[in-house]
């Protein structure tokens, strides 16, 4: 099977509490966190991208808090220092429609976007705090140009776009063959390693004990947060932790799914991924 790599292309970095999206246990997790494209290259020189960043001034800044950017981390700056000319990309996959994956989708003008149909629907007139994450003025001329998909999908050989609803209705994680086996682009279905405690469980230690009340350090060793720990690790799909405000246990059934099919994880948001430039080469770990 054709093999592939994948380059996190860093595009700028949001400051806000992350955990509180990400699990009630992290809720005072306040830190930047990186906002990536991705950059799938075959052994045949095909480039792919995987979502389009965000443009600054469409996305709500007392709540994301997106940081000035500078030069090196313009969208169309990065395109070019990784040896991309957005004119020559055939290929978009969007994971869902939300503002810091659609905001430098116009430049692929002659490319195709694969998109989950649900997702579009959506989006167009989103649900409750949905909408605080959508900016149909990103995407909404490029419709005609949209690939909708419905469900699990053969992209090609060695790539697959796969459901993975929760984070919203359409959301879709990107599968893909590599020399060490399938990596999946997990999209905003785990923000951080941390989300997928049972795999990665000094990160979700890391998180929690950086989450307290107010802001506080949590002591991991206190008897009751061990005990409160356990009794979420006990419940059903206990040790994922997704980023939802639309369907929490649908998530948790993505997460679980994805989990089990990735030999690489590659979650959206995660500081990891800026040292790892290339994947799976620097992918360590596990």
């Amino acid at each position: 099977m054709k093999e592939y790599r994948i380059k996190p292309l860093l595009t700028g970095w949001f400051h806000m509490n992350w955990g509180l999206i990400m699990s009630p246990l992290a809720a005072g997790y306040v830190a930047d966190l990186p906002v990536f494209m991705f950059l799938i290259e075959g052994e045949d020189g095909e480039k792919i991208i995987v979502d389009g960043s965000y443009v600054h001034d469409h996305v709500p800044k007392w709540i994301f808090g997106p940081k000035p950017r500078t030069p090196d981390l313009e969208v169309p700056e990065v395109l070019r220092r990784n040896g991309v000319d957005p004119k020559e990309i055939e290929t978009v996959i969007i994971t869902h429609l939300h503002h810091d994956h659609t905001g430098y989708l116009h430049l692929f003008e002659n490319a195709s976007f694969y998109v989950q149909e649900v997702e579009m629907v959506e989006s167009y007139f989103p649900m409750g705090y949905q909408a605080v994450g959508c900016c149909q003025e990103d995407w909404i001329d490029l419709v005609p140009r949209f690939k909708l998909v419905n469900g699990d999908f053969k992209l090609r050989e060695g790539i697959e776009l796969i459901f993975a609803p929760g984070h919203t209705a359409g959301h879709q994680a990107v599968g893909v063959n590599t020399s060490r086996g399938r990596a999946v682009i997990f999209g905003d279905a785990a923000y951080m390693y941390a989300g997928l405690a049972k795999r990665f469980p000094a990160k979700f230690a890391e998180a929690v004990a950086l989450g307290g009340v107010a802001g506080q350090k949590v002591d991991l060793e206190d008897p009751e947060v061990q005990e409160t720990i356990a009794k979420v690790w006990g419940s059903r799909y206990g040790g994922y932790f997704g980023p939802s405000v639309l369907n929490p246990g649908e998530i948790m059934r993505s997460l679980a799914k994805l989990d089990m099919m990735a030999d690489v994880v590659i979650p959206g948001h995660d500081p990891e991924l800026v040292r790892m430039k290339v994947l799976p080469d620097d992918y360590d770990l596990e």
